[in-house]
């Protein structure tokens, strides 16, 4: 299932052991490289270590009351769970970010963030363009496969003119090479005289 990764933040985590709320997710720490969600920083009473998170891989089920968990057991500390200490240090925070194109043209600012809640993958990035593009066109939905690069300042996307270009040349290549091709003779049809 998709669903904007706000609405997995401030969210319960339930324990299967003792059926109780053990913390409250609070932040998002996500792998730049990947996209992928790496863990959910953790705040509550009963944790006994702060900063506590909840990596993805030991989220049993995501349910209508929140995260299910086998036992508060599951819970790490920073130095367990990330490989990379500088996606925590240095959290990226893809909502508010400007987009631009691999010619550096600048497409508007991430609206909203959509994970798949099975993967814990981030796949698009609705973008909102700016005012004096808003006339002409809609928000931009970004499907994860076109993102080449992602920075603490902007995210840089594959151009939609690349393809486009790519196409009109490939044609015009096709044509040219035809051109160059020798003439191949081609047999005469056999006509009947029925007179």
């Amino acid at each position: 299932m998709l669903l904007s990764t706000k609405e997995l933040l401030d969210i319960p985590v339930m324990s299967l052991q003792t059926g109780t709320e053990i913390a409250v997710t609070t932040h998002i720490v996500i792998d730049p490289a990947t996209l992928h969600i790496l863990s959910y920083e953790l705040y509550g009473n009963q944790l006994t270590e702060t900063p506590s998170f909840l990596r993805v891989e030991d989220i049993r089920e995501l349910s209508d009351i929140g995260f299910i968990v086998d036992s508060s057991d599951v819970l790490t500390i920073l130095d367990d769970i990330v490989v990379d200490i500088d996606s925590y240090k240095n959290p990226l925070q893809l909502d508010g970010l400007k987009v631009i194109d691999d010619h550096g043209e600048k497409l508007g600012k991430i609206e909203s963030v959509i994970m798949d809640t099975m993967t814990f993958q981030i796949e698009q990035l609705h973008v909102k363009q700016p005012l004096f593009k808003n006339f002409s066109d809609t928000n931009l939905l970004i499907n994860r496969a076109q993102v080449l690069d992602v920075t603490k300042d902007h995210v840089v996307v594959r151009s939609a003119t690349v393809r486009a270009n790519a196409h009109k040349s490939s044609t015009k290549q096709a044509l040219l090479d035809a051109m160059r091709r020798p003439a191949t003779p081609r047999p005469e049809s056999a006509k009947s005289d029925s007179n």
